[in-house]
């Protein structure tokens, strides 16, 4: 008796510390997991948020015509440029970008060196003039471990804190709800929508989202703790290499010494890069496919560190599961090789292979599908999580008797429609500021993000208002079937299969939150908001 006593008061102390765990951050991991799910297709976003891209010539192969032509209208754009990069098209990214860095002003000490790019169209080599965005998928990826805005640098590293908390205790609950939930097999195939007590079935939604993909958000969980490690964990670093961990990340990056890479220019290193010319490209160019006979490149760059010009080639990400692709490094007068950048060291492999499972770069479609689909359950669980808080809190107070409840109670309910339907709802909205907002506007980048915020801000309002989920899931879905016309008004040429997916997917999300809608009717069970007596209505 003592034996089993002991046991089921520490599976009882497990489903406290799962509950709070999941509680306490519960509204911030829910963004969280649903921007990095959206992240999976972080690049195919990007591209639709630029309409002015769509449509261009077919991408050309790459050959030291088009380097030198890239080489050109950068010579055109940035005469004066200390590096630039060239990362070229794919299936997942259409149009080749052209990106430099020019030093900073000497006039104003303490300034740093400014960023550029500039698109350029796949067949001539043009540069193409895009509205300026942060870019749909840029933000849900920066959101989804920032929450960060578009020039509000300040704020990143406390949002990766926050980020790091949240997801520390994600983990926590995900291993304390292992010891809580001891019938994983019962609970993979029991679920009862229509049961009649609105616990019994938003349990079993939670159950069965929590296992069904749970190898998946222990990995992801575990690995997006690992790839901030030097943020959450420094001190490791710094017993081992002292004040000089340059040599640590260069390590892990598989450079022999710490590199300048051309980001701060040394005095009397401010004259422009040279233009090396067809021919030169022609010889690098061949000597990095010996190395890759069966890699693609996926970029180019041209940069100056420690008085040397060098010319580095990047093997594109999706060859190998690890992060961090190989990168040849050669002298651009000689042409000779310097160094392969890659790493052998084990823990460096390690952490390598867990970052590249978190980002999921070496994905195919079909596994990207998949990996968004498991997203979506983790959302789900979450989300299913924190309604069933308000759920068993209700029946508890019912049982008591007809008293009212808390204000602590109705403030999660509130903030569960406000987090969980209003989430949608202000992606929903950075896609319309995306397509809808002036194109000269000034700072528009920060100008899509204030939209974002403020249509989010805007469904805790209409919740406080009694609103509720019906009213914030039905608005979601206006909003989500809209966007494929709105494509239409602004197309500049025919989708491709990348555009109609994307259109599709946003029918398919307009439909998802058409459903939750309806199934919040007045009747169902799902509604979640304060009556007149302050008691909730279902959820």
């Amino acid at each position: 008796m003592r034996a089993d006593g002991a046991k089921e008061g520490f599976r009882q102390a497990m489903a406290w510390l799962h509950t709070w765990a999941g509680l306490v951050l519960g509204w911030l991991l829910f963004a969280i997991f649903l921007s990095g799910t959206l992240a999976f297709f972080k690049l195919e976003l990007n591209h639709w948020s630029r309409p002015e891209l769509h449509g261009l010539g077919p991408a050309q192969p790459l050959d030291a015509a088009s380097l030198a032509r890239a080489e050109a209208s950068l010579h055109g754009l940035a005469p004066a440029a200390q590096s630039w990069r060239l990362s070229l098209p794919d299936e997942r990214r259409p149009v080749a970008a052209l990106s430099w860095r020019e030093a900073p002003d000497p006039a104003k000490p303490g300034q740093r060196a400014r960023f550029e790019q500039r698109w350029l169209d796949p067949a001539s080599g043009a540069p193409v003039e895009a509205r300026a965005t942060f870019g749909a998928g840029e933000f849900f990826y920066r959101f989804h471990f920032e929450l960060r805005s578009a020039q509000q640098s300040r704020w990143i590293l406390e949002g990766r804190w926050l980020v790091g908390l949240a997801t520390l205790l994600m983990f926590v609950a995900l291993l304390s709800g292992i010891v809580t939930h001891r019938r994983f097999f019962k609970d993979f195939f029991t679920f009862r929508p229509g049961a009649k007590a609105a616990q019994r079935a938003w349990l079993d939604a939670h159950n069965v989202s929590g296992v069904l993909a749970l190898p998946f958000y222990l990995l992801i969980t575990f690995s997006g703790l690992m790839t901030l490690h030097s943020l959450y964990m420094p001190s490791g670093i710094a017993a081992a290499y002292g004040k000089n961990s340059g040599a640590y990340f260069s390590e892990l990056a598989g450079d022999p010494l710490p590199r300048n890479r051309g980001l701060t220019p040394k005095p009397g290193e401010t004259e422009p890069l040279p233009l090396l010319g067809e021919g030169a490209w022609e010889r690098l160019l061949s000597q990095a496919r010996v190395e890759w006979p069966d890699g693609r490149i996926e970029a180019v760059s041209l940069l100056r560190e420690g008085g040397q010009t060098l010319v580095e080639f990047n093997r594109h990400e999706g060859d190998r599961l690890q992060y961090r692709s190989p990168r040849q490094v050669f002298d651009a007068g000689s042409g000779a090789r310097l160094h392969l950048a890659d790493t052998d060291a084990p823990a460096a492999k390690t952490y390598g292979v867990l970052y590249g499972l978190h980002i999921a770069r070496f994905a195919g479609l079909p596994l990207r599908w998949l990996l968004f689909g498991f997203g979506l359950l983790g959302s789900a669980m979450i989300a299913t999580g924190l309604v069933l808080w308000c759920v068993k809190r209700r029946a508890e107070a019912e049982r008591r008797g007809p008293a009212r409840l808390g204000f602590g109670h109705r403030l999660v309910a509130l903030l569960n429609i406000a987090a969980i339907a209003g989430l949608p709802l202000a992606m929903a909205g950075f896609c319309y500021a995306n397509r809808l907002l002036p194109l000269g506007l000034a700072q528009r980048p920060d100008a899509e993000l204030k939209v974002f915020f403020a249509v989010w801000g805007a469904s805790l309002l209409i919740a406080m208002a009694g609103g509720g989920w019906r009213l914030v899931f039905g608005l979601g879905a206006l909003a989500f079937a809209g966007l494929p016309l709105l494509d239409v008004l602004h197309a500049r040429a025919l989708p491709d299969g990348m555009l109609l997916g994307i259109d599709l997917a946003f029918l398919s999300g307009a439909a998802l939150l058409g459903c939750l809608a309806w199934k919040c009717r007045p009747a169902a069970a799902l509604r979640a908001r304060p009556g007149p007596a302050g008691q909730m209505e279902g959820a």
